[in-house]
């Protein structure tokens, strides 16, 4: 059977096999009356959209120590539809018993022939526990009423690592033995024996592993406070998704703050519960702060927070004047949402994708096949869209809850980009800043190919949805960053349900979508961003992957074609970071002088600003 080499990474501080995207949010829309001027400014009035919705897209990406290979089978052709793909608990004893084997040999001096299946049969286990982990993820959001897959969810999340723990504890067995030169050399990868020389160096210890599971444990805590919020209304308490189907108004808005306000102190004590352990875990990694560790360890990215600081700076001075431009113009108004089933949602996508061919229409027939995509509206689903990835099939899935208009295309061809990225590297490894360039870029690609799926009138407001979407994707995005970097920076002993709703306000304040009337939505609305619980500092991601991506959509609207090949000559790849693409890729950094002031300026061009 064919074999081929890819990267395995050690899904450390496992909390997500998720993309990390979410449109949209879990956030009830905002007050629904009239616009009010704020203390400052008009008051930001987009409409049909939350003022504050949750961070755009997203994914939880597999990340780790370092990047591992292993020898494991090639894609299948074979596999199952996603409905006939069985889940079974995975077994802690069996992850240990085939460890045991490979260490067994080790010790009684077998040579590498004997050595190798032992170790594939442990990384394909490891691999077939995340795969396992996965479908358990997958249902769960896909009905958030299933008890049965939101405690297989748990139970996996929750013992994920113990088995971290023992691979790594397999990897400094490796680098120990008299095979370590010829597994370096033929099964690992260069370094690897330098890497793992010192035991006494991992991470995994009873203090860490203790503090990841209660970490992983908050997260799941939170998932489950947030997946079904009953809310007492006028005396009688209703699940609030029911609550807000019937109500309109004031009685709308009545309603939300009543949500924000009973859920405010029991989110925050979790919220600081959480912040506190992740302190516990950067110090005990011998990191400075939490925030450092993610940059580095976490998130494995080629620039500095110092950097990002840079970038949200320019993001005050360029994007949140055209913000506040834009929403007190004319424009957001101007644009409409129509509906649009599931079915023309796909065609017009399959359609959009011919026009790459080759490996990304591939992709797109793969998941068709394979039925590896979910796009129905469904309010059992969990409110967010996302990409992950089944192991042991070699198999990306798409999740998407639907809103049945326009905006769909967007949200499809954004995962899709995840999708096509994920099936043509075989997973590899890349930091959530690459993987948010793909994803991105793909929807001003498909934004630029609607023009036999839709009319010209049509294709115009998707773009100019389009371009309010990315206006409001830098402030809104800038500013969730800019909160959990000012929230780490006090510190859990300094917080408290008040100090949050505060920082909160202040910051909606500084990047102008504070409207003065509705300051307890802006005060209390944190509690529903899940990355700020799930991936924390994933969110600066977004803008700064952006820039690229936009770049790649002033080649296409330059030249037709340019930003298409731009995309598919790097689309597989052999860097992982944002900083590699602009290397590999010759771009202009995101970091370079005016970038932020250059993409306004395509949004104001396109808006008509």
């Amino acid at each position: 059977m064919k074999k081929i080499r890819i990267r395995l990474l050690l899904l450390l501080l496992c909390t997500l096999l998720l993309c990390g995207c979410v449109r949209g949010g879990a956030s009830p829309a905002a007050p629904t009356a009239a616009p009010v001027e704020s203390e400052s400014t008009a008051a930001p009035d987009v409409p049909t959209e939350s003022p504050a919705p949750a961070p755009e897209e997203e994914v939880s990406v597999q990340e780790g120590e370092s990047e591992k290979r292993i020898e494991t089978l090639s894609r299948q052709e074979d596999i199952p539809v996603f409905r006939d793909m069985e889940y079974e608990r995975p077994s802690l004893e069996e992850m240990d018993t085939l460890i045991l084997a490979a260490e067994e040999a080790m010790d009684s001096g077998a040579d590498f022939e004997t050595l190798e299946p032992l170790l594939d049969d442990c990384f394909l286990y490891y691999y077939h526990y995340d795969t396992m982990y996965t479908l358990a993820d997958i249902r769960s959001c896909l009905d958030q009423s299933d008890e049965y897959y939101a405690e297989e969810y748990l139970w996996c999340a929750e013992n994920y690592t113990l088995i971290d723990q023992a691979i790594d504890g397999l990897y400094y067995a490796c680098a120990a033995s008299p095979l370590a030169a010829e597994l370096e050399e033929n099964y690992f990868w260069e370094g690897f024996c330098e890497e793992y020389s010192d035991e006494t160096e991992s991470i995994y210890n009873d203090e860490t592993v203790a503090l990841m599971q209660q970490e992983s444990n908050l997260i799941a805590e939170y998932r489950a406070l947030m997946a079904e919020p009953v809310v007492n209304y006028r005396g009688k308490d209703e699940p609030l998704d029911a609550l807000l189907d019937r109500l309109t108004g004031s009685a709308y808005n009545n309603a939300v703050i009543a949500y924000y306000t009973q859920y405010n102190d029991r989110v925050a004590d979790l919220f600081i519960r959480l912040v506190s352990v992740r302190e516990q875990l950067a110090d005990a990694m011998g990191y400075e702060s939490y925030e450092q560790m993610q940059y580095s360890y976490g998130f494995g990215r080629d620039y500095t927070p110092e950097q990002a600081e840079g970038y949200l700076q320019d993001i005050k001075s360029y994007m949140v004047p055209l913000y506040r431009e834009l929403s007190v113009s004319s424009v957001p108004y101007e644009v409409w949402y129509s509906e649009l089933d599931e079915e023309t949602l796909r065609d017009i996508l399959r359609q959009s994708v011919s026009d790459f061919g080759g490996s990304v229409l591939e992709a797109y027939e793969f998941m068709l096949r394979y039925e590896l995509c979910d796009l129905k509206q469904d309010s059992r689903k969990v409110n967010m869209s996302f990409e992950t990835y089944l192991n042991d099939y070699e198999a990306p899935f798409l999740f998407v809850n639907s809103e049945g208009t326009n905006e769909d295309i967007l949200t499809f061809a954004h995962e899709f980009g995840h999708y096509s990225d994920a099936y043509v590297n075989l997973n590899a490894y890349e930091t959530v800043d690459l993987a948010e360039v793909y994803s991105q870029a793909m929807e001003y690609l498909v934004l630029s190919r609607l023009d036999e799926q839709l009319d010209e009138e049509e294709v115009d407001n998707l773009a100019r949805i389009k371009m309010i979407d990315t206006v409001e994707m830098f402030v809104y995005q800038a500013s969730y960053a800019e909160f959990e970097h000012r929230v780490y920076a006090l510190g859990a002993d300094n917080l408290s349900a008040e100090v949050l709703n505060e920082t909160a306000r202040q910051v909606a304040k500084e990047y102008g979508y504070y409207v003065y009337n509705y300051d307890e939505f802006f005060s209390l609305s944190w509690i529903d961003i899940p990355h700020y619980f799930e991936q924390a500092f994933y969110i600066v991601s977004y803008p700064i992957s952006d820039d690229l991506a936009m770049q790649i959509f002033d080649l296409e609207r330059g030249e037709a074609g340019a930003g298409m090949r731009r995309y598919l000559d790097n689309l597989e790849r052999d860097f992982s970071g944002i900083l590699g693409l602009v290397d590999a890729g010759g771009f202009e950094s995101p970091f370079a002088p005016g970038r932020v002031a250059a993409i306004a300026a395509t949004a104001r061009e396109i808006l008509g600003l």
